[in-house]
């Protein structure tokens, strides 16, 4: 626990602490500014905090820079510290007269106070643990309606967990959390390599195909094991089919060539029998037959003539489409002799076993490759899916039993502060967001009562350290309320650090009690700092 703070720049120079109830007492009139709520921020800074730095620049622009000397002690055994404004990233190992020993950072500091004050079971940073519960004025963290926010910006979710880490109820949300993060990253994995074509993608029918595929593979592979020796002395069984697809296919085109080459007889045939009746056919047919009307004899010679060109040209146009085809179905019967003649060939050569196994081995392997990822990508679907629903179930398992155990502290708390019967102030937690909220009264006063009951709810059922509540908490709450709060804090060995005012409203036995366990009282007279800068 911490036990004393000194700086030179204080009032009193030292001012010591103790266990349980730590009070910062004001004076009478509630003065403002004079060092109530800086002394907590102080006390906050020996804790590893930043907020005095941050939030309270003044007291350096006015003080100038300097240095706080603290001490703790756990298990009887003092550990002397020195940590600076101007340096607040380091932290000074002291020996009992705060002469400087060694230096380490500010991370290395909180590591220790997190494993002095034995939090090492709980996965979160020291200052995740302590830092929100440090409610100091300007501090950022007093909104009574949402009071797992140390600050506005925080998600409400990292708010949650951050509680479920300090009850030590988070270690099955991270498994379950990691695995759907693993198994999110993987699917993204197989989208990108889908979308980059890395991998093929294929539907439920091309997958069903493919399954056929294989077996069909498998079984031809099958085949050619049982057979080998078979196979090693005939291997035209292991082409025949190759050859019979060789075969199919030249049977077709020389059906179509034969189909080609008769009109391309029949065309020839036509341009051949095409020929043009000259007029010296005519002369004889004159002399013979001179009654014959030679201008009609005339008119039928140029009329063929013209036919005859037209038809010539349509036939050659013909023969030399036709032509052009049975030149290609040539080339193609040639290809495929000479496919035939090496597959023939292959007949005498064993290593055709090997190639035909080889080819079968390369399609399986693209085909199960696609199977493969095929069923990678549905497995993951649906994993993801489970996972989610584990660790949605997990969650609000854990949540509803957190948030139980905050509640009914509550309760307790409030029949106890209370004489009369009160509702307690309730906490709500959801999978993404949570609300606190105060069945009845909704006034200033009761608002940061219910805060106040919320802060020790959670101090009285985890191993939160310490609390520490400013003077603002405290105003405007009915005066028998906080009197009997005094008790509460009181009742714990652990150390709160409260800042006061006004105590004598609150009763005399509750004045004893705050007067008993002050650390120090400010006034308008008695400031924490040798400066006062309020003029």
């Amino acid at each position: 626990m911490l036990i004393e703070v000194v700086c030179d720049k204080f009032r009193e120079n030292k001012i010591n602490f103790h266990s349980g109830l730590n009070v910062v007492l004001g004076d009478e009139k509630a003065t403002n500014s004079i060092g109530k709520s800086s002394l907590l921020m102080v006390v906050d800074f020996v804790f590893g905090g930043n907020s005095l730095l941050e939030h309270n620049k003044d007291i350096v622009e006015e003080l100038g820079e300097h240095e706080y000397c603290f001490c703790f002690r756990f298990d009887d055994q003092p550990y002397y510290f020195k940590r600076a404004t101007f340096s607040s990233d380091l932290v000074y190992i002291c020996d009992d007269a705060y002469e400087e020993l060694e230096p380490i950072s500010i991370e290395d500091y909180r590591s220790r106070l997190k494993k002095m004050y034995g939090l090492g079971g709980i996965d979160l940073t020291f200052r995740a643990i302590v830092s929100l519960y440090s409610r100091v004025w300007d501090k950022g963290n007093l909104d009574v309606k949402r009071p797992l926010h140390n600050n506005k910006n925080r998600k409400a979710v990292e708010c949650i967990d951050d509680l479920l880490k300090l009850y030590k109820h988070y270690d099955s949300i991270k498994l379950l959390s990691k695995k759907v993060k693993e198994l999110t990253d993987e699917k993204s994995a197989i989208r990108n390599a889908f979308k980059q074509k890395l991998i093929t993608k294929i539907t439920k029918k091309q997958y069903k195909e493919n399954i056929h595929r294989v077996s069909e593979i498998d079984q031809e592979i099958r085949d050619i094991k049982d057979n080998l020796a078979k196979y090693a002395v005939n291997l035209s069984e292991i082409v025949n089919r190759e050859v019979s697809e060789l075969k199919s296919r030249k049977d077709g085109l020389l059906r179509e060539r034969a189909k080609i080459s008769t009109r391309l007889v029949r065309v020839r045939s036509d341009l051949d029998s095409n020929k043009h009746i000259k007029s010296k056919t005519f002369s004889s047919l004159i002399r013979f037959f001179p009654e014959v009307d030679q201008n009609r004899v005339s008119q039928v010679e140029e009329f063929h003539s013209k036919i005859t060109k037209i038809l010539k040209r349509e036939l050659l146009e013909s023969e030399r489409e036709l032509a052009e085809m049975l030149d290609e179905i040539d080339a193609s019967l040639s290809d495929l002799d000479g496919e035939l003649s090496q597959t023939f060939a292959s007949l005498d050569k064993p290593d055709i076993i090997v190639d035909r196994v080889h080819n079968l081995a390369s399609d399986r392997g693209a085909v199960a490759a696609e199977i493969r990822f095929f069923e990678t990508d549905d497995q993951v679907d649906n994993g993801l899916k489970e996972a989610k629903l584990a660790l949605a179930g997990e969650k609000t398992r854990i949540l509803s039993f957190v948030e139980s155990i905050i509640n009914d502290k509550a309760r307790k708390l409030v029949s106890k502060i209370y004489n009369e019967k009160r509702r307690s102030p309730i906490l709500k937690l959801e999978q993404k967001n949570y609300d606190f909220s105060a069945i009845e009264d909704t006034g200033t006063g009761k608002a940061y009562s219910n805060l106040i009951v919320f802060d020790l709810s959670i101090f009285g059922t985890t191993s939160l350290p310490f609390i520490i509540h400013d003077s603002v908490l405290f105003k405007n709450v009915e005066n028998e309320v906080v009197a009997r709060m005094v008790d509460i804090y009181g009742g714990f060995e652990k150390q709160s650090f409260i800042a006061i005012d006004e105590i004598q409203k609150y009763g005399s036995d509750a004045t004893k009690k705050l007067r008993d366990k002050k650390v120090t009282e400010l006034s308008n007279q008695n400031v924490l700092y040798v400066k006062d800068w309020r003029k």
